[in-house]
């Protein structure tokens, strides 16, 4: 071999030692970025969770679900009052964002369900007529409040017992 051929041959060495090198340290960097999304993403979906269940939590909304679940169980939706009305939409609007929110992913349906469940089955049977009246085309059409029959949906049956 010539000494032509041995420089050569140190340069292709040394350059594609250099490229695995380079290529080692990008997917390490890679890896480091990945894990550093995935850290950001948890967090974030922390984050989500404690503002939903700080919305759904509002003292407010509370005395709104409350008013639902125990004056208007067994009160016909004929008879419901303006302020008993005005509660229904709070919950139904609570509902429909919860809705939205875990529908479109920013947080899992699990706490939501589990915690809310009963609730969430409870006040969508008995809201059902307003939601119903609501939905017609002449008042806000068949989207409005669709997200409460969505997390409505994702209760299951035996939840409404818990």
């Amino acid at each position: 071999m010539s000494q032509y051929q041995v420089a050569q041959l140190v340069i292709q060495v040394v350059g594609v030692s250099a490229l695995l090198l380079t290529l080692y340290v990008y997917y390490r960097q890679l890896r480091t970025m990945a894990a550093q999304l995935e850290s950001t993403q948890e967090a974030a979906s922390a984050q989500n969770i404690l503002a939903l269940t700080n919305f759904l939590q509002a003292p407010e909304v509370r005395a709104a679900r409350e008013t639902v679940r125990v004056d208007l169980s067994d009160k016909e939706y004929g008879d419901w009052t303006e302020n008993e009305r005005r509660e229904v939409a709070r919950v139904c609007s609570t509902y429909d964002v919860a809705g939205l929110i875990i529908r479109l992913g920013f947080v899992p349906p699990g706490p939501f369900v589990d915690n809310w469940g009963p609730s969430i089955r409870h006040c969508y049977e008995v809201t059902r007529p307003f939601v119903e009246e609501m939905q017609r085309p002449e008042n806000s059409g068949p989207t409005y409040w669709d997200d409460f029959q969505w997390l409505y949906a994702q209760v299951p049956p035996a939840s409404a017992s818990g």
